[in-house]
């Protein structure tokens, strides 16, 4: 099904931790970001984004360093996101839900 929500799995620090997905949510380093990752030394400021669209769920990369990936593949474009995959952002690991 669509996902409604990312949960972290890794770091363990953070495992648990569930973040809404609404019309967007921003990954990143930098402050304003939705979802901030400020002690990810591999996600940078502004790293991706997960939109909602045509009643999907879709993540895209926003030009990162380290890329954005989705079940250990880069995501190129933005890719639709079902319930069970997982999204890397530097070295923070969501399952969407």
């Amino acid at each position: 099904g669509v996902p409604t929500r990312l949960v972290v799995l890794q770091p363990r620090v953070r495992k648990g931790s569930a973040y809404p997905i609404g019309v967007e949510i921003t990954l990143g380093r930098a402050p304003s970001c939705s979802i901030g990752l400020p002690d990810d030394t591999f996600a940078s400021q502004l790293h991706a984004r997960v939109f909602t669209q045509d009643g999907g769920v879709w993540v895209e990369d926003l030009g990162s360093t380290n890329g954005t990936h989705l079940n250990g593949g880069r995501v190129t474009a933005p890719t639709a996101l079902v319930q069970g995959d997982r999204v890397q952002v530097g070295n923070t690991i969501f399952e969407a839900q």
